[in-house]
């Protein structure tokens, strides 16, 4: 999986979000002009994005970057998987198809159900985490991928009449090389962040973008 999309700011033609120009001229002498950010967020917004800088890109978090991740427990990893947690034979089929256990393994010596039952309500570990952050976390459940599905969820095209100023984009990405599930979303620059909170603002998000250090 590798796709990428992009959304331009204050830009021209498809697939843009225009900026008011009286907005555009305060966001181009603030962010371009004295390199600050422009962040005219609600008062009292009721979750954030948060943009941390990355190799000149901003990286969209919706919620804290340095929240530890939410790990299901074994009985929730377990469900989601198609299997029942509460039935031998489905558990027993859990153990061959994810610990990789021969269809005939000995459940004295290697371990099988009863070693489920002793951690079904903890939190998942080992090949199960490891799974669980490839396809789960870095696609869905991270505070990357939640920014990247929140914000292409969003009517943010608009067809306001042009400003003239061109701010940057908005970049969602899927894999961001071979064999990455990773999905997030950056924007280009200052410019870009205060046009997204403009245009977020706008849509009544109650949403504000806050810059992470």
């Amino acid at each position: 999986m590798k796709r990428r999309h992009f959304l331009s700011f204050a830009g021209f033609g498809a697939g843009s979000c225009l900026v008011p120009a009286v907005i555009a001229r305060r966001i181009h002498d603030v962010c371009i002009g004295a390199s600050q950010p422009l962040i005219l967020a609600p008062d009292h917004a009721h979750s954030c994005l948060y943009a941390e800088e990355s190799y000149g890109n901003y990286i969209l978090h919706l919620g804290d970057p340095n929240a530890e991740p939410d790990y299901p427990t074994l009985r929730e990893f377990i469900e989601d998987r198609g299997f029942d947690p509460y039935d031998d034979d489905d558990l027993r089929r859990y153990v061959i198809e994810w610990q990789g256990l021969a269809e005939d393994f000995d459940e004295e010596e290697e371990g099988g159900v009863s070693s489920l039952y002793d951690r079904i309500d903890q939190p998942i570990n080992e090949s199960e985490r490891d799974h669980w952050m490839e396809w789960n976390f870095e696609m869905r459940e991270g505070t990357m991928p939640k920014a990247y599905h929140y914000l292409s969820g969003l009517p943010l095209i608009n067809s306001e009449s042009l400003s003239g100023f061109d701010f940057g984009e908005l970049s969602f990405i899927e894999g961001d090389r071979p064999g990455s599930n990773l999905t997030y979303c950056t924007a280009s620059s200052l410019a870009a962040l205060a046009s997204l909170q403009h245009r977020l603002n706008e849509l009544n998000q109650d949403i504000a973008i806050k810059m992470h250090a």
